[in-house]
């Protein structure tokens, strides 16, 4: 537990430097009349779609998992609610480990191998959200703005890595005895015990990835991707109009929807605080708004956070309040330890 807190002290600095960053400048003053301001009703029709769209990304996710053996889908929801609270709870991401850890025994399914549906799961969304950036913004009109240069770089960078990484896991798998005796030769001249271990959980871990040769499986969770993102991206044209920034397009939405997917996989505070704000004020940059719109940046970034953090909550607060899964032993046993 010391480490855990180790871990909050640290990403709450790491996420306060971060927001400052984002928001340094801003007129914090008026914050409080903007947000008695927001239009209630399409900022709850964001909040029901990002819920809708919540509930997609645990089923997709279930897709993935269900590829290791024929876990219920009630015990997929579940783990799946309480642990993508715990990826905006813990810091650093950390919270990433507790899905695999609520599913592991289920069916057969080990630990290692349902971390690799979680690895597959941020990949192929990494890929998809870098292609679709450029996509976007190549749709966009000119912004003009200094930062747009430096946002182009952070996509390449971010393209060049998922890209890699997916080839990485794709190779593995394909050549699965080759990766295995290739670190196995490397390890035994290190250490052989800690070798046959490493074996162990990485065999595991490429069994984990059998979803990438099943195509209708693979297509399914692509489908459920589609309809997932594409609620999302309605929903923050939606939230643009509650906080009164009309002229953003859907296509300005979509475009911002990108920055923020691939921004946030960055860990930071709890919360995602720092990389969520940082990747929406990168996003305006693209966007070409009008002086009032832009003023309200500030509020769309605050009541957008806050309705996707108490939907993620809720979800997980109401699976964990039915009383099969305990909080603390999660936090014991679900998380690396220090």
């Amino acid at each position: 537990m010391r480490g855990l807190f180790i871990k909050y002290v640290i990403s709450i600095a790491l996420g306060a430097g971060m927001v400052w960053l984002a928001f340094r400048g801003e007129d914090f003053a008026t914050l409080g009349d903007k947000l008695r301001h927001v239009q209630v009703a399409p900022a709850l029709g964001y909040v029901a779609l990002f819920a809708v769209a919540h509930v997609l990304r645990i089923l997709r996710w279930g897709l993935l998992v269900r590829a290791l053996g024929p876990i219920g889908w009630r015990s997929i929801t579940s783990a799946g609610a309480i642990g993508y609270m715990c990826i905006t709870a813990f810091p650093l991401r950390l919270g990433e480990f507790v899905r695999p850890y609520l599913v592991r025994g289920q069916a057969g399914v080990t630990a290692s191998g349902a971390l690799a549906t979680v690895v597959v799961e941020r990949v192929i969304d990494g890929v998809i959200f870098v292609g679709l950036f450029f996509v976007f913004i190549s749709l966009l009109p000119e912004s003009g703005h200094p930062a747009v240069g430096a946002v182009r770089v952070g996509a390449y960078g971010a393209g060049l890595f998922f890209v890699t990484l997916l080839a990485v896991l794709i190779a593995a798998y394909v050549k699965q005895q080759a990766t295995i005796r290739l670190l196995s030769a490397i390890g035994r001249r290190i250490h052989a015990g800690l070798t046959e271990k490493a074996i162990g959980l990485l065999e595991s871990f490429l069994e984990g990835l059998k979803v990438l040769p099943d195509r209708r499986r693979l297509l399914g969770f692509l489908a459920i991707t589609a309809i997932y993102w594409a609620l999302q991206g309605v929903g923050v044209k939606l939230m643009a109009e509650a906080c009164h920034i009309p002229d953003m397009t859907l296509m300005g939405a979509f475009a911002l929807l990108t920055v923020l997917v691939v921004g946030i996989m960055v860990p930071a505070g709890p919360g995602f605080a720092g990389s969520f704000e940082l990747a929406v004020k990168a996003s305006f940059a693209l966007l070409v708004l009008s002086p009032a719109s832009r003023d309200n940046m500030l509020v769309f970034t605050v009541v957008l956070h806050v309705a996707q953090v108490a939907v993620q909550l809720a979800f997980g607060l109401a699976f964990l309040l039915g009383g099969k899964v305990r909080l603390g032993r999660v936090v014991r046993e679900g998380m690396p330890s220090s």
